[in-house]
């Protein structure tokens, strides 16, 4: 499991108010990686959660005038329903960040089914905390960042724009995507465009597939990024996250890589 976030925070018993939304699950993990919205079938069901425990909010936020705030967590979850990975994508407060962790560590998951076959997948979950009640919701555009300026609260940690880095991160290790011969013959060529995140020590995390011309190069992109390493990214010279994609063409006699952005 990753570091981050790595502050064990206690936990008081009090009431409040967590909104997990669940965003478009994204196949992932050994599997051909896609977006839910990009894989070429209607037969399909969302990963569902069994929540067995929520969050706390810290009593220590509450003391200091703190009393809602809102966490965005991206997970992965393999074929059998285990969670194999997640990553803390933004927080308005890092000791809420560590409470929605430790409950995700505790939940129990059913697998997305595509054609009713469970497959690997990935889903982005919106915590909305309030120190009162709890409520479950589904709905992501409660968490935009208008409605967080309207109600005074900012992400104090949230992926850096590629645009906004001082420098393009260097790749450190980087390898084409293996083109098995039998996918040639099979004139199976197109283009794949894969999106992952480069975190503060230079480690790809959690690629996805947001474009593919076939399934099977989908699958064979996400292999090959899942073990790219780059320089750590920087912004006034401090490590950050940040969001990459990349385009893969695969042509007749390999495979080319666009620049990506």
């Amino acid at each position: 499991m990753p570091a981050e976030p790595d502050s064990p925070m206690k936990k008081p018993v009090l009431p409040i108010l967590v909104a997990v939304s669940l965003a478009m699950p994204l196949m992932a993990e050994g599997a051909s990686v896609f977006r839910d919205t990009g894989y070429p079938t209607e037969d399909k069901q969302s990963l569902r959660m069994e929540v067995t425990e929520l969050p706390t909010f810290p009593g220590a936020l509450i003391a200091q005038g703190i009393t809602e705030g809102v966490v965005r967590v991206l997970i992965s979850v393999d074929e059998k329903g285990v969670l194999t990975d997640w990553l803390v994508l933004a927080y308005t407060n890092k000791a809420l960040a560590d409470e929605a962790v430790a409950a995700i560590e505790k939940w129990k998951f059913e697998p997305m089914l595509v054609r009713g076959q469970p497959v690997p997948c990935q889903s982005e979950l919106v915590f909305n905390f309030q120190a009162k009640g709890v409520v479950v919701s589904l709905n992501v555009t409660d968490v935009l960042a208008a409605t967080l300026k309207l109600r005074g609260l900012y992400y104090e940690y949230e992926p850096c724009r590629f645009s906004e880095l001082d420098r393009i991160p260097k790749p450190v290790l980087t390898e084409a995507p293996a083109y098995p011969v039998e996918l040639e013959r099979k004139g199976v060529r197109g283009s794949v465009t894969v999106e992952f995140y480069i975190d503060e020590q230079g480690v790809v995390r959690m690629p996805a597939v947001t474009k593919a011309d076939h399934i099977e190069l989908g699958a064979l992109a996400v292999d090959a990024v899942r073990n790219w390493r780059f320089e750590p990214p920087t912004r006034n010279g401090r490590p950050v996250l940040t969001r990459v994609r990349q385009r893969f063409d695969f042509k007749g006699k390999g495979t080319s890589l666009a620049r990506g952005n």
